[in-house]
């Protein structure tokens, strides 16, 4: 009985290691946490990023709130984004005039999101508008 449960304590955090991400199992999904404004969690900076869906294309914008807090100022638009499916999961991927990069999305629900670039993890979090 202890070896039992010493081979399920051994191999139980390794199989939640290799899990990706489970919360969504079609792109619609993915679209509908997505769309919103989003800003990097424990950040001082006021940049937000507006992802929204017009006819089934993906768009991004990088905003930056003003004084009025109601109002925003338009830093970059990146005109596309697509949702790759993949075996693990899906990935971002942004195409702008200047260059193209691809994100994994490793966490995502309707407040909290965690992309991965570069080997390097970004935590955002949905921003209240």
């Amino acid at each position: 009985m202890k070896k039992t449960l010493i081979l399920i304590l051994i191999f139980l955090p390794l199989t939640i290691l290799g899990q990706h991400l489970k919360c969504c199992e079609s792109k619609q999904e993915v679209k509908s946490y997505l769309s919103g404004k989003w800003k990097i969690k424990n950040s001082d900076s006021k940049t937000i990023y507006h992802y929204w869906f017009e006819k089934g294309q993906g768009n991004l914008t990088e905003m930056e709130r003003t004084e009025n807090e109601n109002e925003y100022l338009i830093i970059d638009d990146h005109p596309f984004v697509d949702i790759i499916k993949y075996d693990q999961g899906f990935k971002l991927k942004f195409i702008s005039l200047y260059n193209n990069w691809t994100s994994e999305l490793k966490y995502l629900n309707s407040n909290r999101m965690i992309l991965v670039t570069d080997n390097k993890e970004v935590e955002y979090i949905k921003d209240p508008e």
